[in-house]
Order: C-alpha cells, then structure tokens, then sequence
C-alpha cells in the first residue's frame, strides 16, 4: 500500500542509529579470559548489537533462593566499554531444573496425559500460574537491575514462543481454556451452537464438562480442534504480554522491546502478536535441500514487513552457514549467507543478526554455525561475515526505508489451523503450499507483494489475492465486499470461503454472501488421489491440475476462464471471472500448474493495472524497491549460476561498491547490487 515518504526515516531501534548487526551471545557458555577477545573480534566484525541472557535463566538464579548476577553486570560493562549495544533478554526461555523439580505442575503436559520434563529447554505450561510467578520475579529483578543500563538499548522477551510447546493439555490448562471460552461465548449454549455440539452426542451441559481436545477414540470436534488452538495461541501472547507490562514500569517506551517469531509458524497467530511487539523480529533457517528456498525467504521476510504495518524489522536469528537440526545439515552454497542476508534487508529488515556469536563446544547446539566458527578466524565463514558487517556500514542511506505494494495476499492463522485440521475433505492440503503457489509466479515475475490479514482495510490494494482462504467471518467478507466496491480486483483460490469464523458451513453453502462477488459457487469438493492429474484449457493454452478440483456452478453474466478437459468435470468450469461495477472477481476451482499459473497471474495483474518493479526482469533474479527521502533503492539478487544482465532504464548508483551504471546492470552468479537511482 501506499506510505508517507517524510516520516518513515527512524531506525528500527532509536538507540542504535544504524544498521543492526551481531546475534545472540552467550557469553555464560565460556571463561570470563574469553571475553575480552569476544570483544576484540566483534568490534573488528563490525558487530554493534548483541542478545544477551536468552538461556541464562539457571545461571542468574541458580537456586530457587539464591541469584547471580555479577558476570552480567560485568558482561553488560564489557559491551558498553567497547561500544556494542545490548538486546538484553529476560532470561525466560527456558526454565532452570529446580524449577521442574520443585513444582511439577509447571511442565507441559502433551495429548496423551504424559508430562514433559526438563533437559531440553521451553518445557514450561503456558497455562500454569506457578510457572508464572516465578517468571515475573526474575524480569522484575532483571529490569530493576539493568533499566538504566547504557548498553541496553533493546528489550528481549522469551524466545520463540510455541516452538516447543505450542500447546498443554493439563487439568490448569484446561481450567483456562474454560475461562478463555467463557470470556468468548458467554453461556455453554452459545458454545453448543457454535461448536456444532449436537453432532455425535457431544452436548455439553456446564462447563466443567468442556476439555481441551486431548487424544480421542476418533476425530475430535473440529471447532473444538479450532478454538483450542486460538487459545493456545493467545495463552502464550499472555505470557509475553505480562512480561511487558513489569518492563514498562521501568523503561520509557523508548526502548523497544521484541520477541523473535519464526515467519511461517503454524502455533501463534503473528497478527495478534504484532500489535503488542515493539520491533519485529524474526529467525530464518532455510532449507537447504529446497532449491526455491529463497523464494520463501522473500515471502517470509515480507510477512514479517507486513506485521509491523510497513516498517523496518529485524532478522533476529539466522546461520551463518549449518544448521543442527534437520535429518542433513549440510553447508550453506557458494554466496549464499551474503546473498540471503542481503535479502532480508531488501525486504524491510533494518538489522541483521544471528544465533549465535561463538559456535558452542558442548551442548545440543554445538554442530550449530556461529559467526566465530570453532576453528577460529582463518575460515571461510568469519571471513563471510566480517564481509558482510561492512556491507552492511554502507546501507546507513536506506535506514527507515519502506516498500510500497500494489498486490495484498490474504493470510489468516486461523483459516490456516482450520484448512489443516483432520475431517476434511482432503488433508493433503497445506497453507504454505498454497501461498507460495501465488507468491511464486508474482515473484518470479518482480512484483512487489504484502501479506495482509482478511479483516484489514484492503482498499489501497488494487488486487488481493486470497490463496485457500477456507475460512472467512462475516468481518472478512465485508472487507472483500467494500475492496470490490472500492475498485480492488479479487481472486479466490481453491476451497476459500468454505467456512465461517467457528468452522461451520454457512447456511445456503459454498461462498455465501460473496456469490454475486464471484458469480459462482461450488456445488461439490472433488479432492484428487495423490499422483492424479486433470488438464484445464484456457483459450488455447492447455495445462494440468493436481491435488484439487471444484465442481463449480456459474451465475447469470459470469465468464468461463478454464474449463476441466478430463475426468468427472470434463467441460465444466475450472476458473471463472465475474465482472462488478468497479472491479472484477476470479474463482479459481484448482491450483494450475506453475506455466499456466504464471501467465494467469500475469493477466490478471494487467488488467488490475499493477505493473512489476522491472520489466523484462530474468528468471532467477529478485528484485525489490525501498524508499525513503534520501531515495529511491533497488535490490537486485542473482539466484542463478550465471551473470544476468538487468536493464534498469536509468542512471544508478551501486552503494556497495561505487559503481555507476547507465542503465543496464550485470548482475554475476549469486552475487547482489543495492542501487539508488540518480
């Protein structure tokens, strides 16, 4: 959407006025004679920003009566002497032994009854309010100790919520799943309606009778399934959300505080998170045996842009090259640690971190990369990353730069958690895979893209695009209503609109209440078997369809795009376009394959009138724009392995290195230019 140029140029974190970089450093893991030349290293690295006491939470309070803070005082000097800033954590993550030893009721529990134990690390209840206090105290102690610190300049509550225990299933929390569902319906008849409760014999009297959906004999209640997870969710934003309110009584809203999310998680719905966060901040771990892993990174790192209403955010953590936890760990390619952090930065991040500084020598975590590899400083990575520290010094012109996007796709957690659930017509789909069968081709194709949730204002778009948008409350379907109004063009992809806000299908069937949006509905799911193929034809074109097809029934005056060629559908609509006063509306019955898709898309955004950043731009090179009133910045990354040559159509600038072009740009093999036009 469209922004305000003059007033988007404050850093992400007004008390480091540059680009962030640095990561989480666990100075507790080594001998204080190490610190010093930490020190040394990092300042020759370039680093000026560091996390600090993520799992420290043993070592600060080693019992329960006794604390230990003197090694942080002294660490926290230490940084401030040598002019690294300190994201200090609250030490929350990951609860101590005694804690566990002593009040049991603190572990999660998981579907089964069976309690989880300590060892590994997150394997606290959200729910229970022991665990709680006992919280509250060490931020309480923390932030009267470190309030004033002139190191820190950032807050860092917990780590990765819901990345381990996303949910509990113990007689506390389901006392607050009660409570929480109280808060929501009011009366349990209200929740027997909502819930569909009728069904099976499931007819819930009071609310004592109300469990969370722990292992059943068969499928349990999928609203029940749906709710539960939004509570989930929403127990663990308590948690951060408490931990804020004892820190604001110390810190002046100055400070920013943050909690790093993992971009496409399927356990906490980042829109309710976001209006809490200070800084987004976000870790990426790419898969290195998916090729299009990048195409992912774009799209995550736009996501995360997107949660923090269009301003900067921060790439908390990444590897500088393996990681430790997949089945193979291999080694990041030739360019790839440069090429993909420069990414995250050509997607709105302002600051680029890692997990963790020095690569540990014991522990679960010890095959993890670090920015000091074990083998020291005459290594390939350190060099890499000393490299990239001083990229990053010359990008202080595009601080506070924002992007501006004429496409919004629609992505809501909770139509998410319900597309995945059992009892569905095929539980072959997936939210990501859907996303990015949109996201790809208009990548691909240099469009600029938000992610945007179905109840925001969606106005300002000139085309959004809702990729298996199963469910949709009545909030989400006026929103699409007064977009049409507005002059937005729709798309809807398979299977959206199925259900309403609590999982139930909407009186009258498929699309209710957007029918005349679409000019359709479907009349019946025809899921295909795995391996199974169906070919539509557009005009001339032909191509094939997998996993999905919609019996598709047409309104008076709606236009036939596609039409199935095979099975039980031969000759009826696949994809169909509805034109409205101001707009137009396409229901796609089918995900095309990847060469129809594209030149779909490519259609669709013509007559949308949304034009990429670049025409002609080559396959496998991504581009981005960033503004501010310093100028217009173009990102151009070469994921092929080959030079590219990228016409810009004007004079430019290339702010890492001083080179100036004319107009076209060659771009070598895995290699990146930032470009601010002349």
């Amino acid at each position: 959407m469209s922004f305000s140029v003059n007033q988007q140029n404050n850093p992400v974190i007004p008390g480091l006025p540059e680009y962030a970089f640095g990561g989480d450093y666990n100075p507790e893991q080594w001998p204080e004679p190490v610190w010093a030349e930490d020190m040394a290293l990092m300042r020759e690295a370039g680093v000026n920003l560091v996390t600090i006491g993520v799992f420290s939470w043993a070592k600060v309070q080693p019992t329960e009566k006794t604390w230990s803070f003197e090694w942080l005082d002294r660490i926290l000097d230490l940084c401030h002497e040598n002019g690294i800033k300190v994201d200090l954590a609250t030490a929350t993550a990951s609860p101590p032994p005694w804690l566990g030893l002593l009040h049991p009721s603190t572990l999660a529990v998981d579907a089964d009854g069976v309690r989880m134990a300590w060892g590994a690390r997150q394997h606290y209840s959200p729910s229970s309010e022991i665990f709680k206090r006992y919280m509250l105290q060490l931020v309480e102690k923390m932030v009267e100790r470190y309030a004033n610190h002139p190191a820190v300049v950032m807050w860092h509550v917990g780590n990765e919520y819901g990345a381990h225990t996303h949910r509990c299933f113990s007689e506390e929390s389901a006392s607050a799943f009660r409570a929480w569902l109280i808060n929501k319906y009011g009366d349990v008849d209200v929740l027997n309606e909502r819930w569909g409760t009728a069904f099976w014999s499931q007819w819930y009297s009071t609310w004592d009778e109300v469990m969370p959906p722990r292992t059943t004999v068969y499928f349990p209640n999928p609203a029940q399934q749906l709710d539960f997870k939004r509570f989930s969710s929403d127990a663990m934003l308590e948690l951060y959300k408490s931990e804020v309110e004892v820190i604001r009584r110390h810190v002046d809203a100055a400070t920013p505080i943050t909690t790093n999310f993992m971009r496409m998680f399927p356990h906490a719905d980042y829109w309710q998170w976001a209006e809490h966060i200070d800084v987004i901040s976000d870790d990426w771990y790419p898969d290195l045996a998916d090729d299009e892993a990048y195409i992912e990174g774009a799209m995550g790192a736009d996501l995360m842009r997107c949660l923090g209403a269009g301003k900067p955010w921060l790439l908390m953590e990444q590897a500088t090259s393996a990681i430790n936890w997949r089945e193979v760990n291999p080694a990041k390619p030739k360019n790839a640690y440069r090429r993909w952090s420069l990414q995250q930065t050509a997607h709105g991040a302002d600051g680029i971190l890692h997990f963790q500084w020095r690569a540990s020598v014991r522990g679960a975590e010890k095959w993890h990369s670090g920015m000091l590899p074990h083998s020291g400083t005459d290594t390939k990575v350190w060099r890499e990353v000393s490299a990239l520290g001083q990229d990053l010094k010359k990008l202080t012109p595009i601080l506070g730069s924002r992007t501006e996007s004429q496409i919004g796709i629609l992505l809501d957690w909770s139509s998410w958690w319900a597309l995945e659930l059992d009892s569905r017509p095929s539980t072959k789909l997936s939210q990501r895979e859907a996303l990015l069968d949109y996201y790809r081709p208009l990548f691909q194709a240099g469009y600029s893209i938000d992610l945007v949730h179905p109840e925001q204002d969606l106005t300002g778009y000139k085309l959004v695009i809702a990729p298996s948008l199963y469910l949709i409350s009545d909030a989400g379907i006026e929103r699409i209503r007064a977009a049409a109004s507005s002059g937005t063009n729709i798309v809807f992809g398979q299977f959206s609109g199925a259900v309403d806000a609590e999982e139930g299908v909407r009186v009258g069937g498929h699309l209710m209440g957007l029918r005349d949006i679409f000019g359709c509905y479907t009349e019946e799911w025809h899921p295909l078997i795995a391996g199974d193929t169906e070919e539509i034809q557009v005009g001339s074109a032909r191509g094939q369809v997998s996993g999905w097809t919609e019996h598709i029934r047409v309104l008076p005056e709606t236009t036939v795009v596609a039409t199935f060629q095979s099975g039980d559908l031969a000759g009826l609509p696949a994809i169909v376009s509805n034109s409205l006063p101001t707009s137009k509306a396409w229901y796609f019955g089918c995900t095309p394959d990847r060469t129809l898709m594209a030149e779909l898309l490519d259609k669709i955004c013509v007559e949308s009138g949304v034009a990429p950043i670049l025409v002609s731009l080559p396959f496998g090179v991504e581009v981005t724009k960033r503004v501010n009133e310093n100028g217009v910045f173009v990102f151009l990354l070469n994921h092929t392995n080959q030079t590219q040559r990228i016409e810009i159509g004007q004079q430019s600038t290339n702010l890492l290195d001083g080179d100036v072009y004319a107009g076209a740009v060659d771009l070598e093999a895995g290699l990146v230019k930032i470009l601010k036009l002349n």
